[in-house]
């Protein structure tokens, strides 16, 4: 006669499967010490470069110090930032902040997809048209203001070309001017970065599947269809991407306002990042340069939830 089988003949084999099944989803000690050596460097170098200065910056910012070594630090608590809200160079740098990052928005990345839509095509010479709208990417903020610093100056070749086809009632100290300095500044900004977001959309552009397209012409939508239908629903993600870089990358601009104005005329396209470098290197007030990078900081953490929280949320409201 058969022996029926029992809870307890099945029960200890169950539980070594689930101590088999734990065992596999836990790392072992030798994969843990690989991944902490592993991830060591970068942990290193991330919190020496980015979380010490941070707290530093964070730290000094309830001090006056003049940034020389061995003089007192003296502790003012908010004093700094009550200072800086009050300052009227800080005012307008912020306006300008807006202005700028606005229009970075605004413009890079419906250009860029515009741009890389057309790449993405069968069109002749596209491998030539890409290089062509990458160049200015590949060079430095500093050297793109220096290259543009000598076309807008007085007596420089925008000027110059003017003059000689009968326009020279439009030639100006373009960035002397209170009225033009800050618009010239916003358009080579949106110039230097087009071709930067250009590849990164094409890349998302590139990741779309051949058969989705197929399909959509067998079923007779229109190329205008395609494009608000499929292509930037799908691209909705890359298109997040670059509006999240983009704002982290214009509030951070330093070199191109430096070299092209250096803030003037008369503080009129003063950025918060120029202001940080005036208040610490020129007129010795550590703390309230401090103080205005933890206030930029915030700002700037606050503006990129907000990028991507925002879309989010209108997909949602137009779900329901």
């Amino acid at each position: 006669m058969e022996k029926a089988v029992t809870t307890d003949d099945v029960q200890p084999k169950s539980k070594k499967k689930k101590r088999i099944i734990r065992k596999k989803n836990y790392l072992s000690l030798k994969d843990k010490i690989q991944l902490f050596v592993m991830t060591a460097p970068a942990f290193i170098l991330y919190s020496i470069f980015l979380v010490i200065p941070i707290g530093m910056a964070i730290y000094f910012a309830f001090h006056s110090w003049s940034g020389i070594r061995g003089t007192p630090l003296i502790f003012v608590g908010l004093r700094n930032f009550v200072n800086t809200f009050k300052n009227q160079l800080f005012t307008t740098s912020m306006k300008n902040l807006v202005q700028l990052v606005f229009f970075s928005v605004l413009f890079h990345t419906p250009i860029a997809l515009l741009m890389a839509v057309g790449i993405n095509s069968r069109i002749k010479g596209k491998r030539f048209f890409k290089f062509i709208y990458f160049v200015p990417t590949v060079f430095p903020l500093t050297a793109i203001g220096l290259l543009w610093f000598f076309i807008f100056m007085p007596n420089g070749s925008l000027n110059t070309i003017l003059q000689n086809v009968g326009l020279g009632w439009l030639a100006q100290g373009w960035l002397i001017n209170p009225a033009t300095a800050m618009p010239t500044i916003i358009f080579v900004n949106i110039w230097a970065g087009v071709g930067y977001y250009m590849i990164i959309l094409l890349a998302g552009l590139k990741g779309i599947p051949d058969d989705v397209y197929e399909a959509a012409l067998i079923d007779g939508a229109s190329p205008k269809q395609i494009f608000f239908k499929i292509t930037l629903p799908i691209l909705r993600p890359v298109i997040q991407l670059c509006i999240m870089l983009d704002i982290i990358g214009t509030v951070k601009v330093f070199d191109l306002i430096f070299v092209m104005t250096g803030g003037g005329p008369n503080g009129l396209t003063n950025v918060p990042t120029t202001l940080v470098y005036y208040e610490a290197f020129r007129y010795d007030n550590y703390g309230m340069a401090s103080a205005i990078g933890v206030v930029l900081l915030v700002l700037t953490v606050t503006a990129t939830l907000l990028s991507q929280f925002i879309p989010k949320w209108i997909a949602r409201r137009s779900v329901k």
